[in-house]
């Protein structure tokens, strides 16, 4: 005998299982981005998922002193960088030995 318990389980699971492709979509829909701009500083980014920002880095990540990137290629360069971790599901840092391996190419 059913009983209501059971159909209040049965009620959510189906809620649960119709929820969980358009979850899944929304999040293959997001695009994560980049964009550079240049400030009296030098070179910043920002990244961008969809249209909503995530980070705002005007200064060069991992050093003491504030200044911006020399080039807009390092901080391209270094963007990719932090893209390629949040879409690995790690941490957005970037480490002094990462800024001066990518940064000398």
């Amino acid at each position: 005998m059913i009983i209501k318990r059971d159909i209040i389980v049965i009620a959510i699971s189906v809620v649960i299982a119709t929820a969980i492709p358009f979850v899944y979509m929304s999040r293959e829909g997001k695009k994560i981005q980049c964009k550079t701009f240049h400030t009296s500083a030098g070179w910043g980014y920002d990244i961008l998922v969809g249209n909503k920002l995530l980070i705002h880095q005007q200064f060069v990540p991992a050093i003491a002193e504030k200044k911006g990137f020399d080039t807009e290629a390092s901080a391209k360069k270094i963007a990719r960088l932090v893209i390629d971790k949040l879409e690995n599901n790690k941490l957005p840092t970037i480490t002094h030995h990462e800024l001066t391996q990518i940064c000398s190419n």
